[in-house]
């Protein structure tokens, strides 16, 4: 029989044991992801990678996000996380674009380089 009241821990497991299988998936995908762009020859293939980095180490912070938050002890314990989590993603899109306008600049340099 199906339990219509399950507990805090019940619900705790299962939010975990899904989040588990979504983090696997996720996982596959980037290894493919990975895959097709190391065996492109397209000249802005280095850039692809990088952004995929980006985004891997994105969705990981959010997949660590819903482990802390499965783990809260009450409403403010979530929001507290949330918080940190918030200023951690603020920190690291400054990051990123910072990465992403330098390497920019390095490709557009090379595509428009001085010509002797």
């Amino acid at each position: 029989m199906v339990d219509t009241n399950p507990s805090a821990e019940n619900i705790r497991s299962m939010l975990a044991e899904a989040l588990g299988r979504i983090r696997k998936a996720n996982a596959e995908y980037f290894e493919l992801l990975e895959k097709g762009l190391s065996s492109s020859p397209l000249p802005i293939a280095s850039q692809a990678k990088e952004f995929c980095a980006h985004m891997q180490r994105n969705v990981t912070a959010t997949f660590d996000l819903g482990d802390r938050l499965i783990q809260a002890k009450d409403m403010q314990d979530a929001l507290k996380i949330q918080s940190d989590f918030f200023q951690d993603q603020m920190r690291t899109l400054t990051d990123q674009a910072k990465n992403a306008g330098e390497s920019a600049m390095k490709a557009a340099t090379g595509m428009f380089g001085q010509k002797s």
